[in-house]
């Protein structure tokens, strides 16, 4: 009768190691798990969860802001979250780096049981950077649902009220390509 156990020296069976004759296997580079084709192939337990993979995925392969807008000098939000349009929730100040934060602007609803709506500021953002606009303040509503204990569906009441401060290089300064001030 013939063991099932691996012999000395193979692989174990799902690693990703590769068997290797006569020379030594280079260690693959580290990759943070967020991208990973193995993530991107679970499926997700509810709709809220798979809402947020993709919005994951979504800004994971999205440029950074520095890139996006190279002009962009600092990018400095306030954040207020009301849950029911009249209740005050919470607030929150958002400072982003332009060298490491995504160009993709998006918040969270606050309200847990909320799937498919978030608050996504990044076509906001974009316009602000085309008209060179130092400040925008505005109201979103979210559009995500959750269910009632009923099991009825009911859409979202939770809004963001919010303010961006846009800073920009000088006449003559720029970003270059890696991400210095240039003259």
């Amino acid at each position: 009768m013939k063991s099932e156990t691996p012999e000395a020296g193979a692989p174990a069976v799902g690693s990703s190691e590769s068997v290797e004759t006569g020379s030594a296997a280079e260690k693959p580079p580290f990759r943070l798990p967020t991208g990973s084709a193995k993530l991107k192939s679970l499926s997700a337990r509810n709709a809220h969860e798979e809402h947020r993979r993709a919005q994951r995925l979504r800004a994971d392969e999205a440029k950074p802001l520095a890139q996006m807008y190279p002009l962009l000098k600092s990018l400095k939000g306030s954040l207020e979250f009301v849950r029911d349009a009249i209740t005050k929730g919470t607030e929150m100040k958002y400072v982003a780096n332009p060298e490491h934060a995504k160009s993709v602007l998006v918040f969270t609803c606050p309200v847990r049981e909320c799937a498919g709506g978030d608050f996504d500021l990044t076509a906001k953002l974009a316009e602000a950077v085309k008209e060179r606009k130092t400040k925008i303040e505005g109201e979103m509503h979210c559009f995500g649902s959750h269910k009632r204990p009923s099991g009825i569906l009911a859409p979202c009441q939770s809004v963001l009220r919010y303010t961006l401060r846009l800073a920009y290089y000088g006449r003559g300064q720029r970003r270059d390509q890696e991400g210095r001030t240039a003259l």
